[in-house]
């Protein structure tokens, strides 16, 4: 005996009327928090959207051509800065960094080391290394 239902079998063909069925309306509150879920995910989604953004911002921007350190210009001859070592002074090392160079001097005993900016020829900085050791010189 065969019985005759009402439901499609899953292998046949469903009807446009299965899909166009209206579902009756959601209680209020179900519907309030549809609604508020709705929002949560909205600004959920743009908060991640923001952050990717950022994210992808900040590699792109570490990646790509950054600004290198100020090269000198070239200057034909030479300059002079005055004043910077004291008379007597041994110059135990020097740095230069694109615009500014500093010198590390012995002077009366103390190791001390002054930053001049190579653009305005002007002494930046001067430092006193206390308790340094001074180098031994064969």
């Amino acid at each position: 005996m065969v019985r005759a239902s009402s439901a499609p079998h899953p292998l046949q063909p469903r009807s446009l009327d299965d899909d166009e069925r209206e579902e009756p309306p959601l209680d209020p509150a179900v519907e309030r928090i549809r609604q508020r879920l709705k929002r949560l995910i909205v600004i959920s989604s743009a908060t991640l959207l923001v952050g990717l953004i950022a994210v992808l911002a900040a590699v792109i921007y570490k990646i790509g051509p950054g600004q290198d350190k100020a090269a000198l210009a070239p200057v034909a001859g030479e300059t002079m800065i005055g004043g910077v070592l004291p008379a007597g002074a041994r110059v135990l090392s020097t740095a230069l960094d694109g615009r500014l160079l500093a010198l590390t001097f012995e002077a009366g005993g103390a190791v001390r080391i002054v930053v001049i900016d190579l653009s305005s020829n002007k002494v930046l900085r001067r430092a006193v290394l206390a308790n340094a050791p001074l180098p031994v010189t064969p």
